[in-house]
Parts: structure tokens; sequence; C-alpha cells
């Protein structure tokens, strides 16, 4: 029988080993319950680790996306409440151009009226480079350090911006406009020149009213084409000949009927031949006429070699502040009362109040995408919420400790470790000295 020689030192060592684990396990109990948590290294629990891991990433980009979602709106707030202004001017643009037309005006009115459109027109040019909280432009499209309209001298106003949109993303997979340019909103809006008219006398043109039918089967009207209208006499069948021409001064040409017309009281064939206007000469009859598409309505007492020249308003593309300038520049005109130029005056206001009804719409619009994209921003809010506390809650079950377990094992730990010390002392008191 072989026998085994226990030393003091194995004794020591073995016991110190246990004791040194006792409190290394007690410590680390401790440690979780004051983190309170149950992992503090990826030992702890490698699967729970990586999965909350990959939870706080995702928490942490949802936390951004929440402050991405302010900016965006502060700026499309911004945007929205300058729109806003915006539109309230335009308004009364168009409530001084409904005066303009009043007939009772007379041309030291019309130039007030002006007066305060010039003053209109350099408060939304300001509305066009507002800026925001960190001194950006607002409406230069990318270019957030260039001024977007500059303005002349003389009241022109150019566009220095570019046409890009500034994007916030605000959810994993969705980036937002939080800007739109100042091209898109101010510029390239629909509009007409203003169509204009030219007689023999002043006194003769009472009434013209010139109205793109916009008919497909006319087609677009011919570029550039002016009309002539020459009376032969004033009796109540008097006839007058149409003419049209096109150039600087126009070539003019005949009017004919087209070919294979009939003529439905002698059967005969008319077409090639000119056009004869019957027109009664008188001031409240109107002659109309409807010709490329477009109808020309007028009205007065012809007289034998009167004539009239009217030219319909171009189709164009320009920017508010343009049409602005136009307006401006109609109202200071000269000889706005009299017959002539009154009817130019009236086929001014008639062409820029179109325009400016464009120029609401267009602004408008884009008020409303902001508007849109505000509320798309709330949405995301909300669902960003719900996916806030999901995270939390994820994160939570997996690292979170059980305090009651937590309590518990560490007075189990605090027993144990104070009896494995007794233990030590009794056995380290162990010696063949003492029954000597």
């Amino acid at each position: 029988m072989s026998m085994m020689r226990v030393s003091n030192n194995m004794i020591f060592g073995q016991n110190m080993k246990r004791l040194s684990t006792l409190q290394a396990q007690l410590m680390k109990t401790q440690q979780h319950i004051s983190a309170n948590t149950r992992i503090l290294t990826p030992a702890d629990d490698p699967v729970a680790a990586a999965r909350a891991l990959d939870l706080k990433q995702g928490h942490s980009m949802n936390t951004q996306f929440a402050s991405n979602r302010g900016m965006a709106g502060d700026a499309l707030s911004l945007q929205e409440r300058t729109l806003n202004s915006f539109v309230t001017r335009i308004q009364d643009v168009q409530t001084l151009m409904v005066n303009a037309g009043n007939g009772g005006y007379a041309e030291e009115q019309l130039r007030v009226l002006a007066v305060e459109l010039r003053s209109i027109r350099d408060e939304m040019v300001g509305y066009a480079n507002t800026r925001d909280p960190f001194g950006d432009y607002l409406f230069s499209g990318l270019q957030v350090g260039t001024q977007p309209f500059n303005q002349s001298a003389t009241g022109i106003v150019t566009y220095q911006g570019d046409t890009g949109q500034r994007m916030v993303q605000v959810d994993v997979a969705r980036f937002i406009p939080v800007t739109d340019s100042g091209a898109s909103i101010f510029m390239g809006i629909k509009g007409m020149t203003a169509s204009t008219v030219d007689a023999s006398r002043n006194d003769f043109m009472m009434n013209l009213k010139i109205v793109d039918l916009d008919d497909p089967a006319f087609g677009p009207p011919p570029e550039n084409y002016s009309y002539r209208l020459e009376f032969a006499n004033n009796t109540p069948a008097g006839q007058a000949t149409l003419q049209r021409g096109q150039g600087e001064p126009p070539a003019w040409g005949a009017v004919d009927w087209p070919p294979g017309t009939i003529d439905p009281v002698t059967g005969i064939d008319i077409g090639g031949t000119q056009i004869p206007i019957n027109y009664t000469g008188r001031v409240n009859e109107s002659l109309v006429i409807v010709m490329d598409g477009v109808e020309i309505s007028i009205s007065g007492t012809a007289t034998d070699g009167d004539w009239a020249e009217f030219t319909p308003g171009e189709p164009e593309r320009r920017d508010v502040f343009h049409y602005l300038n136009t307006a401006i520049d109609l109202l200071e005109g000269t000889n706005l009362r009299s017959n002539g130029g009154s009817t130019n005056l009236m086929l001014g206001i008639g062409a820029l109040l179109d325009n400016f009804a464009e120029t609401l719409d267009q602004v408008v619009t884009a008020q409303g995408v902001a508007g849109t994209r505000l509320k798309e921003l709330d949405a995301l809010d909300l669902a960003g919420m719900d996916k806030d506390l999901l995270f939390t809650e994820s994160i939570s079950d997996l690292e979170d400790l059980d305090y009651y377990k937590a309590l518990s094992d560490l007075m189990m730990q605090m027993v144990t470790l104070e009896a494995a010390q007794k233990t030590f002392v009794q056995a380290s008191r162990l010696s063949l000295f003492n029954l000597i």
C-alpha cells in the first residue's frame, strides 16, 4: 500500500488557489450588480454579446436618423414659411394689376402702382435669397455659399445657383430633399407676351381681344405673325380685307380661303381667293375673326381707309422677376389712356394676370411639396420611436441583470468564501508539534 505525502506547502497552495477562485467569482458578481448588466465581456455570453452589439449599432443609427429628421424638418419648415410669404406677395401683385385695369385710374395713379410693384419685387428678391440658421442660402441648389439671385441697378434679376437638391438620409433606405432650387420654383414659369395693337388713328380701336384657342385642330399659332385689317368703307355691310405678315416690318400678304372651299350661296369653289370680312362699323358690335388658332375680337367705328394691325402674344417661360419688371415697365409707359394705348394696356394687364396666375400655381405647388415632405417626416418620426422602443427592449432582454438571482449568487458565494477561509485557518493549524 502506497502513501502520498501531504506537505504544508501543498496544503497552503491548494487552499490559496481555492480562495482566489472564490474571491474572483465574488468580485465578478459584485461587478455585474454594480454595472447592472449580465454581460461585462463577450466571454460572459458570446452569442448574446454579438447580438447586443448589432442591436446597439442599429439603435445608434436610428438615433442619428431621428436627428437628421429634425434637421430636415427645420429646413423644410423654413422653406414652407418663406414660400408662404412669397405667395402672399404674388397675391398682392395680382390685386395691384387688377386695380391697374380700372379705367378710372389716371397715368399718375398707374405710376404709383408701379412704385409699389418695385417695392414688392425687391422684397421678393429678399425672400428668394433667404438663409438658413447655418448661413446657407435656401434656394441656391447645391451652391449653398452662393447668393442665388442677384439684382442689378436697373432691377434685372439673374440666377446664380444650380438646379441641385440637398438630400438628407432620414431612414435606412430613404433620402429626402430638404431644399428646392430657385430655378425650379421661381424660374421657367409658363407665360405669354402681351398682344399688341396699332391703328390708323387713336380713337379707332375701341376694344380688342386676342385669345389663343389652344385647339389641336389648328395646331400651334405661327410664330412672329402679325395681322392687318383694312377697311374699304363704313357702310353697315362694309368690307374689310385680312392680311397676314411676318418680320419687322411685316411683309403683308393676303389671307385666302383654303383650297376646295365652296361658297354656300353660289356653289362656286372660292379656294385660293382672298377672304372678305363683313364689318358693321358700329361701336356696340364686334367683329370676331378666327385665324391660325387665334380668336380676335375688334370693335369701333371704321372709316374709309382705316386699318388696324395686331400681333398675338407669344408663349414664353421666364422667371417671376421678369414678369414683375414687365408689369412695372407697362405701368410706367406713356399714352396709356389714349384709345390705342388703353387697348395695349388692357392687353398687357391681361397677359400679366395670366402669367402671375401661373407663377402662383408654381410656387404653391413647391410649397405643397415641402408640406408633403414634412408630413412624411412626421410619419417616419413615429416609426422611429417604435423602432427605438424595440431596440431598447431587445437590448435589455439580452443584457439586463436578474437582480434576484445575482443577489442570491452573491450571498452563496460570500458564505462559500467564508467557509473556505475558516477551513483554511483550521487546516493551517495542523502540526505534529501540537501533540508533543
